[in-house]
């Protein structure tokens, strides 16, 4: 193939500051609403991310990999394109502000550089020839990319911004004067192959059954793709192969995950699928065994028992998958893991079947230590950082946000990729920004959202750029405690607040899944109330005592506010809270006074 660059490089000038295009709260949508019938999409994936071909504003490598995309174009006749642009999104084609790419200044993004494999043929015989489409923006917003037809490939390379990675989804857009023609999302090795009608933001509900399935019933699973990331798993229960039909099994966060009724019936039990509306539940029952497992949530109950897990049952494609291990191990069985290549094995047995050559039990692995950042290098009209943990760990998916002081509510947004990196591109203005982040966590079947302040709070002016790294290590909550005073006994002192004494116990993990540890405070007046605060969110086990100077404790019995009868202890959890009288999650327990 002979390579030949037939174009002149031309000079661009990388700026935001588009007239009248500037989006502060967010990337523009896509720019046409009905699609010509004449432009198809006929291929479209993502070939590797191994090469440096374009820079963040022309066809200049600038040290970073890009993203090199496979595009093959049908064109049914002449058409003008006027801009071609890359999005990164959700499966469902949603945007995620990750990133944004296009071959002209159209709407904020980094370039996203176009070269055309034309067919030449010569006396001397068929060549082809590499024909750089785009060598750098667009000057004028109007000027089209050009004039096409017939069937074309194209190799399309997206400056890295810092998010360009394979396990993210990419939409497509192509706009003409007839309207805009988008992709289905793809990702690393899922091309699309056909098609060009756009992919809704959302999943779309199925239509409701004319009559409701029986309460014992899941939801007939969706058959889902399979990952194409992670290994081969197979599962074997007794020396037999199990057959999942719907959906494999997958490996996710360290543990396996098999659909729900597949594990359930093969292990003996009798299934019923419960949802509130809220709470979605997968429960199994056999021989005075129930086992009950909450969607999204890292509690489940055995025999009424609360039992915590390394990962939740969740729906995934519209299947209801379980963690394998948990379920069999806390049905009897033991289970056996073993892997070699790509491919997985997994052994279900009795549990004086499965036996390993050393009897004594393997002492833990060391937990893996944090990675380290990458070194940053400050950028001018470039902010960028990384959001992590208290003990280093990468948070992905966090929206993170630069807050213009010049323009009122006017914001710039990011979101973190799996190393829990963003990277911001300011606009050419005159003004300084203060960064800021929100994160947001599911726990027990809650979601929970905090707001980051960044480790240096400080602000920042866009014509120097910034490095801005966050670290979610506040996740406290409060809880509002209300005497109830059954009886009057002349003999004891009058009661304070302040001689109340709460003794909260962990049962499970906490919400950033460390194990916490056992809290001893006394009451005293708190935002919008009385109690204790400070309280690291999760699911406690409380219990009581007024300790009034000068006389020997008393113990107390306690409840949840309005819910069931006093006892000597009780669970509780936290959630959001329903007045104006404070901003902090909250729980609300009553104390009974003698």
């Amino acid at each position: 193939m002979i390579l030949k660059f037939n174009k002149q490089k031309q000079a661009s000038v990388l700026s935001l500051l588009l007239a009248g295009c500037l989006a502060f709260n967010g990337y523009a949508g896509a720019f046409g609403e009905t699609p010509p019938a004449s432009v198809q999409i006929k291929e479209f994936h993502l070939l590797d991310t191994a090469s440096d071909v374009v820079g963040s504003a022309d066809f200049t490598p600038e040290g970073n990999k890009d993203g090199h995309f496979k595009l093959q174009l049908n064109l049914a006749q002449k058409t003008t394109i006027n801009a071609v642009v890359l999005r990164s999104t959700d499966e469902y084609g949603k945007d995620n502000y990750q990133g944004v790419w296009r071959t002209n200044r159209v709407t904020t993004g980094w370039l996203l550089g176009m070269v055309q494999d034309k067919t030449v043929t010569t006396a001397n015989g068929t060549t082809h020839e590499n024909i750089i489409v785009n060598p750098g923006f667009r000057k004028d917003m109007k000027e089209p990319v050009g004039d096409f037809e017939g069937e074309l490939i194209f190799d399309l390379y997206a400056s890295d911004n810092g998010t360009i990675k394979e396990t993210q989804y990419y939409v497509l857009e192509i706009e003409t004067p007839q309207g805009t023609v988008s992709s289905k999302p793809i990702k690393y090795k899922k091309p699309i192959t056909s098609g060009g009608t756009p992919t809704s933001q959302s999943p779309s509900p199925s239509p409701a059954p004319s009559t409701p399935p029986a309460p014992s019933t899941p939801p007939a699973p969706t058959p889902a793709p399979t990952p194409a990331d992670g290994p081969a798993i197979k599962v074997f229960f007794k020396g037999q192969e199990l057959q999942f039909d719907s959906v494999r099994p997958i490996l996710k966060d360290g543990s396996t995950l098999v659909p729900f009724r597949k594990l359930f019936e093969t292990l003996g039990f009798t299934v019923k699928w419960e949802d509130t509306g809220t709470v979605k539940q997968a429960i199994g029952a056999k021989d005075g065994l129930t086992i009950e497992l909450t969607i999204n949530s890292t509690t489940a109950k055995v025999n009424g028992n609360p039992v915590s897990m390394d990962i939740p049952s969740q729906i995934i494609n519209g299947n209801t998958l379980v963690p394998l291990r948990f379920v069999a191990e806390n049905s009897g069985y033991e289970v056996a893991f073993s892997s070699s290549g790509n491919a997985a094995t997994i052994q279900i047995e009795e549990g004086d079947v499965v036996s390993t050559p050393n009897p004594a039990p393997a002492p833990k692995p060391a937990p893996e230590p944090a990675p380290a950042p990458a070194n940053e290098e400050v950028e001018p009209y470039i902010v960028k950082g990384y959001v992590r943990d208290a003990k280093g760990h990468p948070l992905p998916g966090v929206t993170v946000f630069a807050d213009n002081t010049l323009l009122y509510d006017s914001n710039i947004l990011a979101v973190t990729d799996d190393s829990g990196h963003y990277v911001i591109e300011l606009p050419q203005m005159a003004t300084s920004w203060r960064m800021g982040a929100d994160f947001t966590k599911s726990f027990n079947g809650k979601e929970f959202t905090f707001h980051l302040n960044v480790d240096v709070d400080q602000p920042l002016t866009g014509s120097k750029g910034a490095i801005r790294n966050f670290t979610w290590n506040k996740f406290n909550g409060q809880i509002y405690i209300y005497p109830n005073f059954s009886t009057f006994d002349a003999s004891l002192p009058e009661f304070n607040m302040s001689d109340l004494e709460m003794t909260l116990t962990p049962v499970g993990p906490l919400i950033d899944g460390n194990t916490g540890q056992t809290i001893i405070k006394r009451g005293g007046p708190v935002q919008g109330g009385g109690g204790v605060d400070g309280i690291p969110i999760g699911r406690y086990k409380a219990s009581a005592r007024w300790v009034p100077e000068g006389h020997a404790p008393i113990p107390l019995q306690v409840r949840v506010s309005y819910t069931g009868k006093y006892a000597d202890s009780v669970e509780f959890e936290f959630a959001p809270p329903r007045g104006v009288s404070t901003s902090n999650y909250l729980s609300e327990l009553e104390v009974q006074i003698p």
